[in-house]
């Protein structure tokens, strides 16, 4: 938690603080003739403004003021007001009027009450509330910035635990494509081998970052889309289209593979026919926009429609955009006669 005091020194936020009240009240007088005499008297009323100071912050507020014991701080401070104004009678009378004004002055009782309470009133009261606003103040932000604290890791909290949902549900896919494979002891099980640990290093590593360049996620969906294509061979058509200038660009990680993943798991692998994925990615004027298309089935539920276990991908990635992008993205999922496509739009910070 960052200090409270001017530059983080405690010693230093005190003397500049009785400093600006010596200056205040001083100047009060500023049109007057003799301003030592009333800088004087200003230094013999601090002993009383500072015990007023210190007293209120360091033992009223905390055992009344921040228990809500309204009535025992307020009788508490006048006590507080009063004792301090007769120790500043007690100095006026005893030290500094016969050391300073021994000639123009007298002695007077301690206990004048007018004296007593102008004192309460005009030079300690305002103490009294100056530090218990500041004392208000700083338990206000005190509690802000916990709260912010706390909203910050259960963010942090919810979004690791948002991707490490990711790698078992890929690495579940990805492990299926190469079980189909080596049952088949198809020579492509090398190179899908190969590229899973390219994924997983990916995923284990670079995922890792809040932020990560664009161009390692294209890359990482290329490793995927490639793994896609020894598994399916001919029976699937994929186009993929990258513009912009993408190593400029930095965006969550293993945020635009559960579109790619879901576009095969959920339009291309139900289907016996040929079948096609297409995505655009395009990075332009601060702006980064996704779109995947694939064939549908008209017969099977559409992505994201129910709460099962083919739903986690997109589901998944929503909640990571309302989290890490919050009003700063665009999100549309459609469903039209042989075709599913999801349309994302990012604005860059």
């Amino acid at each position: 938690m960052k200090s409270f005091y001017i530059a983080n020194n405690r010693v230093l936020t005190h003397i500049l603080f009785w400093v600006g009240y010596m200056a205040v009240y001083t100047g009060v007088h500023t049109g007057d003739d003799d301003m030592m005499e009333y800088f004087l008297y200003e230094v013999q009323r601090l002993p009383g403004a500072m015990l007023v100071a210190y007293v209120n912050m360091y033992l009223l507020y905390p055992r009344f003021f921040v228990k809500r014991q309204y009535a025992a701080y307020t009788i508490a401070a006048i006590v507080l007001l009063f004792v301090s104004s007769v120790i500043c009678r007690i100095i006026t009378e005893k030290w500094f009027e016969p050391l300073f004004f021994p000639t123009t002055t007298y002695r007077e009782p301690i206990f004048v009450w007018y004296m007593l309470f102008k004192s309460m009133v005009w030079f300690l009261s305002p103490v009294l509330f100056f530090t218990l606003i500041i004392k208000i103040l700083q338990q206000w932000f005190r509690q802000e910035r916990r709260q912010q604290q706390v909203e910050k890791e259960k963010l942090s909290a919810e979004l690791n635990f948002l991707k490490a949902q990711v790698h078992p549900h890929f690495l579940f896919n990805t492990l299926n494509n190469l079980y189909a494979l080596t049952l088949q002891a198809s020579p492509a099980a090398p190179t899908v081998v190969l590229k899973l640990s390219e994924l997983m290093s990916y995923m284990l590593y670079d995922s890792q970052a809040n932020l990560i360049s664009l161009k390692k996620e294209v890359q990482h969906v290329k490793n995927y889309i490639e793994l896609e294509k020894l598994r399916y061979n001919d029976r699937l058509e994929v186009s993929m289209n990258v513009s912009g200038d993408i190593e400029q660009v930095s965006i969550a990680p293993l945020l635009l593979i559960p579109f790619v993943e879901n576009a095969f798991k959920h339009g291309v692998s139900n289907e016996t026919d040929n079948v096609w994925v297409t995505i655009d990615i395009k990075a332009w004027a601060g702006w980064l926009s996704i779109k995947v298309e694939n064939s549908y089935n008209d017969t099977l539920p559409a992505a994201g429609e129910s709460a099962d276990k083919n739903g986690i991908g997109l589901q998944n990635v929503t909640r990571r955009l309302n989290l890490m992008y919050p009003q700063a993205h665009e999100l549309v999922i459609d469903k039209e006669p042989g075709r599913f496509s999801v349309d994302l739009k990012i604005k860059m910070p």
